[in-house]
Parts: structure tokens; sequence; C-alpha cells
């Protein structure tokens, strides 16, 4: 683990710069926006400069928000006196495996969920663990299907819900077997969901 948070610190650094270098992008982007507005009427391709820097905008805030995702995630190794937000970290693994989902032309979505629940596991173990429940769902959805991940309090316990294809579908794949130990291995609880459909994690609390 000294391996991972050593990598990490580097990792973390190096977003920081991402998003100065960005950050920068960003105030020039502006800058020639206001130039333009000031005095683009005499110019004959106004129109195509605007939308340009338009999607120069939009790919600016993308890139901060990757470069946010990827700063948590070089934390994420870190040991933390409170636990790991679980939202946080669900936010993080969405925003960055919004990708291998699109390549399955599966729409992978976070619904809204309570904040301020935490778990003892670090963030990394937490993403984890709901990372190897993705990978077994995922191929088992039809193209242009959805899956939706929420956070929720049951029993005092955060939980993770995948609502997906059939538990039943889930446990026949040879994969199963390690997301059960995976889980046994992080305490926690793991079973379908409401109606038998996709799972449910159900994170240990964090040391009183």
């Amino acid at each position: 683990m000294c391996d991972a948070i050593f990598m990490g610190r580097l990792t973390a650094g190096a977003t920081h710069e991402m998003q100065n270098i960005l950050a920068t992008i960003r105030e020039s982007a502006g800058l020639m926006e206001d130039l333009l507005a000031l005095g683009g009427e005499g110019f004959a391709h106004a129109e195509r400069f605007k939308k340009g820097l338009g999607v120069l905008s939009e790919q600016v805030e993308r890139g901060m928000a990757l470069s946010e995702q990827l700063n948590y995630c070089a934390h994420a190794p870190e040991p933390s006196p409170t636990g790991a937000e679980v939202n946080e970290a669900m936010r993080s693994l969405v925003g960055l495996y919004r990708r291998e989902a699109a390549r399955q032309r599966v729409a992978l979505v976070l619904a809204p969920g309570r904040s301020g629940l935490r778990t003892e596991l670090r963030a990394l173990e937490t993403m984890a663990l709901v990372g190897q429940a993705l990978d077994l769902a995922l191929p088992l959805l039809p193209r242009n299907g959805q899956l939706m991940l929420s956070v929720e309090e049951h029993g005092g316990l955060a939980v993770v819900r995948l609502d997906g294809p059939s538990y039943e579908a889930l446990r026949s794949l040879p994969g199963h077997a390690g997301l059960e130990r995976a889980a046994k291995a992080c305490h926690a609880g793991l079973c379908a969901g409401p109606g038998g459909q996709g799972v449910a994690l159900s994170l240990p609390k964090p040391v009183a």
C-alpha cells in the first residue's frame, strides 16, 4: 500500500498542475470572448470563432471535472480517521467509469443520494469493491441501457445499490465468487437488490 500512496501523491501533484493549465486556458478563452464582443463586428469569421471558443470552454470544464476525479483517486489509498465519504467515492468512480460503460453502450448514472454517509473502508477499497460489481453487471445489460447506482442508508449502514440485471444472472457468472470474496475481505454485506434486481453492498461503519 505504500507504493499506492506514493504514486497517489505523484498523481495528486500532476492533477494540480493540470488544473492550473486548464484554468489558464479558461481565462485566456474568456479574454478572447470579451475582445471579440467588443470589436468583433467587422470580423468575417466572428460566429465561427465564437463557436470554437464555446467548444473550447466546454472541453476545459470537462477536463477540470476529470482532473478533480483523478485527484480524488490519487488520495483514495490514504487512510482517513473518519472513514471514506461514500457519495464522494461514488461520484469519482462513476465519473471515471462512464467511458468503460459507454464502450458497452450503457449509460452509467449516479442517483442523488444522502451525503455524509461514511464507511471504515478507505476510499480505494470502497471504489474497488463497487468497481468489481460494475464489471459484472455492465456486460449483462442491453445496448443503450442504463445502470443506476445509488447510495442509501439502511440500519445505520451506507448501502451502495446497482439497479441492473437480476441478481441470479450475476450469481451465475464466474466473477461473482471473486466479488463475494472481496466483500467478505472488506466486511461488507452482499445481497440482491429490491425485487431480486441488481446488487446491494452494505459497507461497514467507521470505527467509533
